[in-house]
Formats: structure tokens, C-alpha cells, sequence
């Protein structure tokens, strides 16, 4: 019998995780464990059908190599994205990928209710076997707002106030919860499964109600103090902006950058064109595309206020890659080329080189593939958790051989 360390099993699940498909020679090279150690590892895995082998590849020394990757049936999570206008769920196989979703628009005026979670999350479980509903392991949050020290939070566009929904979730569902910011998870999505893998110092930013921005330099998240890190959208990039943020400043980029200040900025324009609702940027992303002035205005302000703003963060950080998301991802053909006009102005010339400006790959489904790999990966950090995705099935019992009885 041999002992496998939890801590073992946890770098190889996560290296297995991250790159989707490998061999045992990249997964000690990744971990920097020793042959002997994953080798107890993957066996231990492979039996508990937590990893499998895909078949094998031909190798320079004549020997042919395992081609491994996680089940991604050993487990799921329960993912849910709580962007602001409409609440989206689904369903994540242990790998990240979403297999069912649902979508729950709310009313503003009211607070988003625990009926409306515990709805969404039966929806996206529906056609789940018994035995698959058994397998479901934790639920990954991504909200917007503020968490504080007793993990309650807080968010206007959602009407919570020191709202204790990690609490209220694990005791709604039996399940654990794992909580992250909006932009913490879309970034760790991007770190994990998109076009950031293998990067260490890059920069996500989203807008959508606000304007946010998540950091990883030298391939830690940057948190802050007390947690509030990457409020982005209320740095000053214009003191002489009339316009007036929703914290009471002016100046402030999300009043001019954010889906509903874009909107309010063009309304202001056009003296309340009736093409254009409230809640729609996307109508005046397909106006600035036919040329109508009004729009274009809108666009060319909040391409110029956002690329100076990365920019500063940029000479600040000096990162490698810079992902935009969220409503832009709408229209990157009008925010791409203006956003890195303004960066290519007002970046240092050594920082600028080799600085990538890419828009996110992962589409509008990145919060709940960000909530998910949140799951995961907080979820094998829990021992209790980490022991019941790696337990070892029981093996069917044999069957006594009896004498026959002869007459």
C-alpha cells in the first residue's frame, strides 16, 4: 500500500486542470514533484476515475507516453454570475465547462430574493440522474460589489446591505460556497482557461453597470487591504467632467465609460432619442456603426477615457496583457482600435513593447466559467472536499465459491 499527500494531489489535479490535456513528464515538470510522487498520485487518481488516460504518444527515447486528463463526470458545481441586470446560471462539469444554463431577469427596485438562486440552480440540475445530483460538490459565486470581513456583501445594484449570502446559500442548498468578485473571477477564468494561461502579470477590466478592473502581478491576485482592490471605474480622468458618478464624484471614468453612462451620455446628446432605451448600449454601439454623430461622440469619449486610464495602470504595473470584457465585448471593432490608440500615447515606450490589448475569448459566459474554476479550485483546498473527489470507489465484492453438494 502507498500513501499519496494531498498536497501532490493537488498540484497534479490543478496542472491536469489548467492545461485540459497532458503528460506524466509535463506534469512533474509543472509541479516540480518527483517521478515517484506523481506516479503514486496519478495511480491513486486514475483508480478513483478521477483521472483517465486518453491513449499514448511516441516519445524520442522509444518508451510511449500516457496522454492524461481530468473527468470531467468525477464532479460538478453549481455557477452563478450575478452581473447586474439579470442573474445567469449553470451547470459546470469538473473541468469548467458549462453544460446547462438559465437566465433570470429581476426586477432593480426589489433585492434579488433567495427563491430566485434556489430556482435557477433546480433549473440548471433538472436532467441530472440521482447519482449525478450526488456528484455536484460546491457552488462558485462571481457577484459585483463589496465582501466584508464576515464575508456579507454588499451591492446597490442587487439591493443588498451586509446581505450574509454565503450563509444563506450554504444553508438553502447543503452545499459549500465559494464567493469572488466579479472581476477576481473573470480574471481567474482568463488565468486558468483563456487566453492569459502561463501569463503572470496581466490586466482584466469589465464594463457593464460599472467600470472594474482585477490585477495579477508576478502571478498573484492583487486584493488590497481589506479586499477592495480594482475599483477602477472611479479613478479621475477628467476634473472637469460635469458628469456625476454614482458615488458622488465627478471626473469619475464610470460615469462616462459604463454601459449606463454611455447610454445617459448619448440620450444627453440627442435629447432623449427614442431609439435608445435606458438599458440597451448595444443600440448605441449599431448607431455609431451606421456613422450617427451622436453615437460616434459617445464612443470616441469612452474608447479615449478608458485607454487613458489603462494606460496609467499600465505605467504603473507594466504588464504583459491586458483583456478587455464585459458590454465591450459587444463591439470590439469600435473600443479595440481607439482604446490602444490612447494606450500607444500615453504609455512609456519600454513598458508598451510587447504590451498585448486583447479582447476576452470566452465570451459572456466567462462569470460562470469564472465562478466554476473558482469552485475548483478553492474546493481542492478543502480537505473534507478534496478526500470526497479523490476517494477510491468500493470495489465489488467477490462472490463466495461454495461446494457442490453431491447426492
Amino acid at each position: 500500500m502507498y500513501k499519496v499527500s494531498d498536497a501532490w494531489l493537488r498540484k497534479i489535479l490543478t496542472v491536469l486542470y489548467e492545461r485540459r490535456q497532458t503528460t506524466r513528464a509535463e506534469i512533474i515538470q509543472a509541479t516540480r514533484l518527483n517521478v515517484a510522487s506523481v506516479s503514486q498520485g496519478l495511480r491513486h487518481l486514475i483508480e478513483a476515475g478521477v483521472v483517465r488516460k486518453l491513449g499514448q504518444l511516441p516519445s524520442a527515447a522509444g518508451r510511449r507516453r500516457d496522454y492524461l486528463e481530468i473527468s470531467s463526470e468525477a464532479a460538478y458545481f453549481l455557477a452563478v454570475d450575478l452581473e447586474g441586470t439579470r442573474v445567469r446560471f449553470g451547470l459546470a462539469s469538473f473541468l469548467g465547462d458549462i453544460l446547462h444554463r438559465w437566465e433570470e431577469p429581476f426586477a432593480r427596485e426589489h433585492p434579488l430574493g433567495m427563491d430566485t438562486l434556489i430556482k435557477g440552480f433546480e433549473v440548471v440540475q433538472e436532467r441530472l440522474t440521482a447519482q449525478e445530483r450526488a456528484r455536484v460538490l460546491a457552488i462558485g459565486v462571481s457577484y459585483s460589489g463589496v465582501m466584508d470581513r464576515d464575508r456579507r456583501v454588499t451591492a446597490v445594484n442587487l439591493g443588498w446591505n451586509e446581505y450574509p449570502l454565503a450563509d444563506n446559500l450554504r444553508d438553502a442548498t447543503g452545499l459549500p460556497v465559494f464567493l469572488g468578485t466579479e472581476c477576481l473571477t473573470k480574471l481567474l477564468a482568463e488565468r486558468w482557461l483563456g487566453m492569459a494561461r502561463d501569463c503572470g502579470d496581466f490586466i482584466y477590466v469589465t464594463i457593464g453597470n460599472g467600470v472594474g478592473v482585477a490585477c495579477m502581478v508576478d502571478g498573484r491576485v492583487l486584493s488590497g487591504r481589506d479586499g477592495f482592490a480594482g475599483e477602477f471605474g472611479h479613478m479621475n480622468v477628467d476634473p472637469n467632467a460635469r458628469e456625476r458618478c454614482n458615488c458622488g464624484n465627478t471626473g469619475c471614468l464610470e460615469a462616462v465609460v459604463s454601459s449606463p453612462g454611455m447610454v445617459r451620455c448619448y440620450l444627453e446628446l440627442a435629447n432623449g432619442d427614442g431609439r435608445v432605451q435606458w438599458d440597451q448600449v448595444t443600440e448605441v454601439f449599431d448607431l455609431a456603426r451606421s456613422g450617427e454623430p451622436h453615437a460616434l461622440a459617445v464612443v470616441d469619449r469612452a474608447g479615449h477615457d478608458l485607454g487613458v486610464g489603462l494606460a496609467n495602470i499600465a505605467n504603473l504595473l507594466n504588464p504583459e496583457l491586458i483583456v478587455l470584457g464585459g458590454d465591450v465585448l459587444h463591439a470590439p471593432d469600435l473600443f479595440l482600435p481607439r482604446v490602444v490608440r490612447e494606450i500607444d500615447a500615453h504609455t512609456l515606450p519600454k513598458i508598451r513593447r510587447g504590451l498585448e490589448v486583447k479582447c476576452s475569448s470566452m465570451g459572456f459566459d466567462i462569470g460562470l466559467v469564472g465562478a466554476a474554476s473558482l469552485a475548483f479550485h478553492d474546493a481542492i483546498q478543502d480537505t473534507t472536499l478534496l478526500h470526497r473527489i479523490v476517494s477510491r470507489p468500493p470495489r465489488p465484492r467477490r462472490k463466495r465459491r461454495t461446494a457442490a453438494v453431491l447426492s
